[in-house]
């Protein structure tokens, strides 16, 4: 459901666990949200593009 956050994830090598500890996100919530399971919250898609030091929008474009 969030490709690009994935892509972003793979391009830099960073794991699920590494990005739910930089954007202090439980690893669990962050893979429910990553799977459509739970909402991205807008606290969490900001402390998300901050972890992986992309703009908010570029990972989560507005619809």
């Amino acid at each position: 459901m969030y490709d690009k956050v994935r892509d972003e994830m793979k391009k830099q090598g960073m794991s699920t666990n590494k990005l739910s500890f930089r954007a202090e996100i439980a690893q669990s919530d962050l893979s429910c949200a990553l799977n459509g399971k739970k909402p991205f919250y807008p606290a969490w898609r900001r402390r998300v593009a901050e972890a992986l030091g992309v703009p908010e929008d570029t990972l989560f474009p507005k619809q």
